[in-house]
This record gives structure tokens, sequence and C-alpha cells, in this order.
């Protein structure tokens, strides 16, 4: 199908129930009482709303062009908004501002379906959320936290002893391959996060995840998930490592899952970025959303395992 290309504006969004969560929202210069589709944009950590090298301000201007709404903010105490005048903790606060986001764009704009883009810390913050408000269609979730699977560490550890140099190195008692290896091994096996991601408190981490999933795949969202493999300590090193990672979930039709192998964790080339903004708009474009009116209530059932 030809992309659509249309005039877009960029406007500035307030909203939050002291207006101090600020975000742009670019959408087609006219638009079309039947779309009803709209995108929000979540921070990566505590990286402003622009993104890792303007990457959500290219995302969010592609999507506008083909007749998206699109908006992208600052979580509060982020960027240019406020934080929370009261002392809730800081993963319930981001919650609700996802939600305040969705309020705005549907009482300003009349969307009634919404897809949340994250990276890292923003993928976990929609996996989170998404399961609970049923006007929550798609997750496209770039590199979010995957567990290892024991070919994770073979393809690592082959991929270090294929390095000439490291090998070498190793030969002549100089190298430090091993006792990295092993503080990496220790880490991925110990560490309840991941680097960028939330901390998990919980005890078995693949297990809660898989609920998440379960739960979301349930009712009826659909996933895209995009993993990049350019890494000096990858987080993922093969396309189906996630499917791996998450064996007992039922994903089937719900899934898209996309290995950008070539691709570092902030998009740090042109190309990189390019191509997935197309696929970004193509999977929105062509996807089929059918989620469940249903909405479910204990999103801080499984929210509440977690700290920012």
């Amino acid at each position: 199908m030809a992309e659509m290309t249309v005039k877009f504006v960029e406007r500035v969004a307030q909203f939050g129930p002291e207006k101090g969560v600020i975000g742009i929202v670019a959408e087609p210069a006219e638009t079309t009482s039947d779309e009803k589709l709209g995108v929000v944009i979540l921070n990566t950590g505590t990286i402003h709303r622009v993104g890792h090298h303007r990457m959500y301000v290219s995302m969010s201007r592609k999507l506008a062009r083909a007749g998206r709404t699109v908006l992208r903010f600052d979580f509060s105490g982020l960027g240019d908004s406020s934080p929370h005048s009261s002392a809730r903790p800081l993963l319930q606060s981001n919650l609700e501002d996802i939600e305040a986001a969705i309020d705005w764009l549907q009482t300003t704009r009349g969307i009634s379906q919404v897809v949340l883009v994250g990276l890292c810390s923003g993928a976990d913050h929609a996996i989170l959320y998404g399961f609970s408000d049923a006007r929550i269609v798609g997750l496209v979730l770039i590199d979010p936290y995957v567990p290892p699977t024991a070919r994770y560490f073979l393809d690592y550890l082959s991929r270090r002893l294929r390095d000439v140099k490291s090998w070498r190195n190793f030969r002549l008692h100089r190298s430090k391959l091993l006792r990295r290896l092993l503080e990496h091994l220790s880490q991925a096996l110990h560490k309840e996060g991941g680097p960028g991601h939330l901390v998990y408190q919980g005890l078995d981490v693949r297990a809660s995840l898989e609920k998440a999933y379960e739960v979301t795949t349930q009712v009826g969202v659909k996933l895209l998930v995009i993993c990049t493999g350019r890494h000096h300590a990858p987080r993922q090193t093969y396309r189906e490592q996630f499917t791996s990672a998450f064996s007992r979930v039922s994903f089937e039709a719900s899934l898209h899952l996309e290995f950008f192998k070539d691709t570092d964790h902030t998009f740090s080339s042109v190309e990189s970025r390019n191509e997935l903004d197309e696929l970004v708009r193509f999977w929105c474009e062509t996807t089929k959303f059918d989620r469940s009116p249903f909405q479910l209530s204990n999103r801080s059932d499984i929210a509440a395992l977690w700290t920012a």
C-alpha cells in the first residue's frame, strides 16, 4: 500500500490534573472524522521527549504525514514537565501520566484507540500499562527487557571468541575476556532489571513478565516487538530470543517480531531510524486492531512489583 503524504502541524499539549505535563502533538493539518487511531510515544529513562538522536521527532512527523495524530510528552519531573505536587511513587506517577495523555487525546482529538511506543524503559512502562486501559489497542516495544536464554549465552561467548584480537591477547595471558564474560554472565543471571530498564523487585522476573504479556495478548492488544543486536554486550543476540524467553505465553497472531541485527540500542544511524519509522508506520497502517472492550483494573497488581 502506497504511503499517504499529508501536511501536518505541531502544537504544544498540556494536560494532567495540574496541567503540568508538557508534550508536542503532531497531527494532519486537516483531520478526518473517521480517524480514531492515535500514537503516544513514551520517554526512555531520563531522555527528553525528543528521544535519542531526535528519533521521536522524526518518527512523530513521519507518522503525522501518514495521517496519524502523535503525542510525545515528558513524564512529570522530566524535560519541560513539572514534578507532581504529591509524593506518589515514580512508577505510579508515570502510569498516571500515560492515562492523562490518552484522556487528553480522547477529549481534544476524539482519539478512541491508541498505540503506545516505547524504547527500553519506555517499553517497560508500555507493557505495564497497556492491558489495563481498553483504549490501548497496540504496543510498539523497542528493546524491551528480555531475560537471557541458553542460546543467548552461547551466542555471546561465540561472538567474543571470534574476536581475533581478544583471542590473541588471551593466548598471551593479557586478555580480560574470561573475567568479563563471567562478570556479564553473573550480571545477567542476578540483575533484576537491565541497562536502562525498570528495576524488578520480585524474585521471578520471567514469570511476572509472562503474566503481563499473557494478559495483554488475552485482551487482544497487538504487539510489535523490535530488538536490536549491535552492542558490545548485547541484550539480544538472535531474533527468536524474545519468544524463547517467554515460551509459556500464547502470542500467536498478536505478535509481530523484528530483529535489527546490525542496529545499536539508540538507533544512532539515520538509516536505522528511517527503517524503524517505516516499520512502525506500516504496522499501524496494516494491523487489524480488534481489542476486546473489557477493561482490566488490576494494573497495580503487576506494577506494584516494579520500581523506577
